[in-house]
């Protein structure tokens, strides 16, 4: 099935894939006699810049000055294969004749709107966008990258993540993310105030069907972090997160070191933790500001799934609760190696995990966070995590760069995530990309249909028809 439509992962602009821009190469550029009759400013591509990177005109310039773009509609320059046209809907590439020069191949597609780089092969397969929201030193970039490596090779699904995004970002996301925590097992910095580019990968995996065979499917993810303090004010939000609205799910990772009853219990048992405990707690803020965000006009809460993820589990076993008395087998402190979702969603494992987190919320105090997400979400499913899998440890390091001295986190040893995958998984299914097992069936999810809105006639003739 041919894609209709797709998002930008830059602007958020929804357009058909056979509208996109082309940009001629650089190579083109520079084989022009002057040097740079084929480089102009991309004015659409300054606007992105200043309007929403927030950067000046002077760098802004200078990012924008490109080869120059191409539009396909009433361009008689412009040729290409009608074979791909018929088996995609949408030209992958086009081949461009200046007047009076050569023909130049031209592959790298744009936004419409913004003229940045689409990622490759965008629009042949299906989009999902989804954001990571939290507080700050809430754990957002090292969950997501731990993510993303737990992805990229899974026995769950056999599945691939490969990433399709622009090179620049991704050498940095290796460089500032994976390096750091995967290879040297450094903590990742709190992420800056700032509008983060997106992580753009194609995602291929096996599931099985209502029939319990293998298939194999493939779709796009766009994953967005957002700084825990953009989240906190309308401003910043808008600014830095206005993604979020176009997500095809949210999710929201609550430290249980923010919990007052647990950072207590912190305290007595194990004197080290007092430093993961955060100076505030702002999850009323964000939720505030999400409430205004999603409800400001219509007042109507948004369909957007939540995945309400505790993070840290892994420190949950340094206390002592009574809530655990009772359930010998509970699976939160019991999560420490991963559930098992062969080629399915376990909805069993999912739902229980759920019911108890919601549980030990209310034990700890801490039922505000969940009302707070079901008055701005129509679907909220609670999970436990642990990106670390081990309690993290901190020592005092002189800055290379300012010589003050500063802290720096460590994990000893390799990392031992659990459960990280489990509320990605539900997201999917939601959106009907894997199926779910429960009751020994695999089945495709089915929304609720709407209740029917009965009319004042209908509702008298009932009185007396029962």
């Amino acid at each position: 099935m041919k894609v209709k439509s797709v998002i930008c992962p830059f602007c958020c602009h929804r357009f058909h894939p056979n509208e996109a821009d082309f940009r001629m190469p650089v190579s083109a550029a520079r084989r022009s006699k002057k040097g740079d009759e084929n480089t102009e400013l991309d004015e659409k591509l300054f606007d992105y810049q200043v309007d929403v990177l927030q950067i000046s005109e002077r760098e802004a310039t200078k990012n924008a000055m490109q080869p120059l773009s191409i539009e396909i509609e009433g361009n008689d320059a412009i040729t290409f294969d009608q074979g791909e046209i018929e088996k995609y809907g949408f030209a992958q590439r086009v081949t461009y004749t200046p007047q009076g020069g050569k023909k130049v191949i031209c592959e790298q597609r744009l936004c419409p709107n913004c003229h940045n780089d689409l990622p490759i092969g965008y629009g042949i397969r299906e989009t999902l966008l989804i954001s990571i929201l939290g507080d700050a030193r809430v754990g957002k970039s090292v969950f997501l990258t731990v993510l993303i490596s737990e992805l990229e090779n899974n026995m769950d699904f056999a599945s691939k993540l490969t990433f399709i995004g622009d090179k620049q970002v991704r050498e940095t996301f290796y460089e500032n993310y994976q390096k750091p925590l995967l290879k040297d097992h450094e903590l990742i910095s709190s992420t800056k105030r700032r509008k983060i580019p997106p992580y753009a990968f194609n995602f291929w995996y096996r599931f099985k069907n209502e029939d319990g065979a293998i298939e194999e499917n493939t779709i796009d993810i766009i994953f967005y972090d957002i700084a825990g303090e953009d989240l906190r004010d309308d401003t910043g939000i808008r600014q830095n997160g206005f993604n979020i609205k176009d997500s095809g799910g949210l999710i929201f990772l609550a430290d249980p070191t923010n919990f007052t009853k647990l950072s207590d219990l912190f305290r007595v048992t194990d004197s080290s933790l007092i430093e993961a405990i955060p100076e505030e707690n702002s999850n009323q803020q964000i939720f505030n500001t999400l409430y205004n965000y999603f409800l400001g006009f219509d007042r109507e809460k948004s369909p957007i799934p939540m995945a309400m993820v505790l993070s840290k589990a892994d420190l949950l076993s340094f206390v002592k609760l009574d809530f655990f008395d009772n359930k010998p087998e509970n699976r939160i402190q019991h999560i420490f190696t991963d559930e098992l979702h062969q080629g399915a969603v376990n909805m069993r494992s999912v739902k229980g995990l759920n019911q108890e987190v919601r549980e030990l919320l209310s034990y700890l105090g801490e039922d505000s966070i969940l009302n707070n997400a079901h008055g701005c979400f129509k679907t909220v499913n609670c999970f436990a995590v642990s990106s670390l899998g081990k309690k993290p440890t901190t020592e005092q390091i002189s800055d290379p760069e300012t010589n003050e001295t500063i802290e720096k986190g460590y994990v000893d040893g390799p990392l031992e995530p659990f459960r990280v995958k489990e509320a990605f998984y539900w997201i999917l299914m939601r959106h009907r990309f894997l199926h779910k097992y429960e009751n020994n069936r695999y089945t495709l999810y089915s929304p609720p249909q709407p209740e029917e809105k009965l009319t004042l006639w209908q509702r008298f003739l009932m009185l007396f028809t029962g």
